[in-house]
């Protein structure tokens, strides 16, 4: 149980000090963040200096330096010859913004939640627990159904997260009441081992 919930949890921080960084940098790079008075630097995450340093400039957008291996990867997405857009850009096929207009929250958000639900099925496995929905008709009457039904919609979300092409975009506030909830009902599946 200790090794779980050690796991689980620097996971979960991992992944939310990855979603600060990327939401981060997203911002100081999206047009519609510009300027000091700007809705994008009234909460965080966001860049700023240190105390006592000259503050960031936000009067403009900022630019991404990108790796040889994103070059490669774009490459093989894109091909030899992708569509250019009207400024000359090239038109980078992008996952969809998600309610706050980022497109890195629902990425990380998704693999939040898929790492915390595989660490949660590793412990499982440990005392033959209900780690999928099959197993979960094998503890009925060993725990409260509350507990197996909400083990269910956990899966389902992950199973949807996994393989469903077209699904509702997660949020970083949902990975985290994924990660509670994981967290709480382990401790009732293990108690009832």
């Amino acid at each position: 149980m200790n090794d779980y919930l050690e796991k689980s949890g620097r996971a979960m921080l991992a992944a939310c000090l990855t979603y600060y960084s990327a939401r981060s940098a997203e911002k100081m790079a999206d047009w519609h963040c510009v300027g000091e008075d700007n809705e994008a630097w009234k909460g965080g995450p966001y860049l700023s200096a240190g105390a006592n340093q000259k503050q960031i400039d936000r009067s403009h957008s900022y630019c991404f330096k990108t790796s040889r291996e994103f070059g490669v990867v774009a490459g093989i997405v894109m091909g030899s010859n992708p569509e250019r857009s009207e400024n000359g850009g090239v038109k980078t096929p992008l996952p969809s913004k998600d309610m706050n207009g980022s497109r890195v929250e629902p990425v990380i958000s998704k693999l939040a939640i898929i790492e915390q639900f595989e660490l949660f099925k590793e412990f499982l496995i440990t005392f033959d627990g209900p780690c999928n929905i099959k197993r979960c008709s094998a503890w009925e009457g060993r725990v409260e159904k509350t507990v197996l039904d909400t083990v269910r919609k956990l899966t389902n979300r992950r199973n949807e997260l996994t393989h469903d092409f077209d699904h509702k975009l997660p949020s970083m506030k949902e990975a985290m009441e994924y990660f509670y909830c994981l967290r709480q009902i382990s401790l009732n599946l293990y108690e009832a081992d």
